[in-house]
């Protein structure tokens, strides 16, 4: 059994309608690995990004749907990094 902790920043793309928005996410994800292939149920990860500038500069953006927005392409975007390295089957 092993622990590995990665860093990554993820460009982000997102289509506001009247804008296209990249926002960079910083992210540390950690997992267990046995025998070559990620642990189910192992994987955390902390996200970090400019959500005060997005308040100010989109205040009537809905945060809420938007935070989870980023939180479901930062899992694909780590899925995929983990695939591309092994730890997970190719779906």
């Amino acid at each position: 059994m092993i622990w590995m902790a990665e860093k990554r920043v993820f460009q982000l793309i997102f289509d506001l309608g009247f804008e296209s928005l990249e926002i960079p996410v910083r992210v540390k994800f950690e997992f267990e690995v046995k025998e070559g292939n990620l642990v189910p149920d192992s994987l955390t990860k902390t996200m970090l990004y400019n959500k005060q500038l997005l308040k100010r500069r989109y205040p009537n953006l809905d945060h809420a749907g938007f935070q989870r927005s980023i939180e479901s392409k930062v899992d694909n975007e780590i899925q995929k990094h983990l695939q591309e390295h092994g730890f997970i089957a190719r779906v």
